[in-house]
């Protein structure tokens, strides 16, 4: 085996997941496939593992499969436009973020309201929150 070179169990687990996530990494484009030899084992070498690290990175921003595929390819081109596709891919991401983070107050500041009304009726024989999903309409069956 060649200095630097990895079979795909080793690259998997220096990248911290499986051995079908590298796979399926390859077959999606984000991860180079090493050249199949004429016997023996696939090899591959350090940018396999740096690819592994980037496509690992961009999940934890919440990037999609497009959008990683879309900054590979990029990255192809001249530095300045993969930066601007970077820049663009992130001011997307976070604008999305910021809008989870607001549903997510929103939810917060309900279920702080009904405890609340929950703890005030706390030994009463009715409970709010039942009632109120008590009055709520049953779904629909479906139409056929």
């Amino acid at each position: 085996m060649a200095r630097n070179s990895r079979r795909i169990g080793d690259v998997a687990k220096a990248g911290g997941v499986g051995v079908e996530t590298v796979r399926f990494y390859e077959r999606e484009g984000l991860i180079d496939k090493p050249a199949k030899p004429v016997r023996g084992w696939r090899e591959y070498d350090e940018t396999a593992l740096a690819q592994l690290n980037q496509v690992r990175l961009a999940q934890e921003f919440g990037l999609t499969l497009r959008d990683m595929k879309a900054m590979k390819a990029r990255a192809l081109g001249p530095r300045t436009g993969f930066c601007t596709a970077v820049r663009e891919t992130l001011a997307v991401r976070l604008t999305r973020v910021e809008a989870e983070i607001a549903e997510l107050q929103s939810k917060r500041k309900a279920l702080k309201q009904w405890l609340g009304q929950c703890r005030k009726q706390e030994g009463l024989p009715r409970c709010p929150l039942y009632d109120r999903i008590n009055t709520l309409a049953p779904p629909k069956g479906k139409r056929k």
